[in-house]
């Protein structure tokens, strides 16, 4: 078990996130906050979520409101050549960006030693998203979003990454904790 791999995740979702946008869309997504979170639930008008196996399990949600998902959405339509006014096509345009964001934030991590699979994203837009907090630590990152070239304020993106906590290891005997104690019920016989 690695100590630090939280803190690593984390810089390494914060990095990853602001190189594809400025690199995708041409964004500036300057982190505004990150820390860890007791929020027993989320729910954003726009939510993808990617679960990762292997190393470690975890999830990653990617979140905005509707602000941003108005500003973003053309942008992220034109770069994947699609007509955001299509019917159905905003949420598969969204849950891709998020497919390849979440694949690059993996690659980083493989390259880094970890062994590491996602699933294809899910949608959880307008849905309450209940987080146990005694299975998952919590991370949250904000991004305050903008367009250097337009000097417009495109809104607020929401990373929030989950990892399972690590269960304690149990001795391999199970008498092994209560070696030299009485058993309470041979004591009265």
């Amino acid at each position: 078990m690695d100590p630090l791999l939280d803190e690593k995740l984390v810089l390494t979702c914060a990095r990853v996130c602001s190189d594809y946008f400025k690199q995708t869309l041409f964004v500036s997504a300057e982190k505004e906050a990150y820390g860890p979170s007791r929020n027993e639930g989320l729910c954003y008008e726009s939510v993808a979520q990617i679960e990762m196996q292997g190393s470690f399990k975890g999830q990653i949600f990617l979140a905005m409101d509707g602000y941003t998902k108005m500003k973003l959405l053309p942008r992220i339509a034109e770069r994947y050549q699609i007509d955001p006014a299509m019917r159905g096509m905003s949420r598969s345009v969204l849950l891709e960006f998020t497919n390849q964001m979440a694949a690059l934030i993996v690659e980083e991590l493989q390259d880094g030693g970890y062994e590491l699979e996602i699933t294809p994203p899910n949608d959880l837009s307008n849905k309450l998203v209940p987080i146990d907090l005694n299975v998952y630590r919590q991370y949250i990152m904000i991004f305050f979003l903008r367009d250097r070239r337009l000097k417009r304020y495109l809104g607020r993106l929401y990373l929030i990454l989950l990892m399972q906590k690590f269960e304690p290891r149990r001795s391999a005997r199970p008498d092994h904790d209560n070696q030299g104690l009485a058993d309470p019920d041979l004591d009265s016989k």
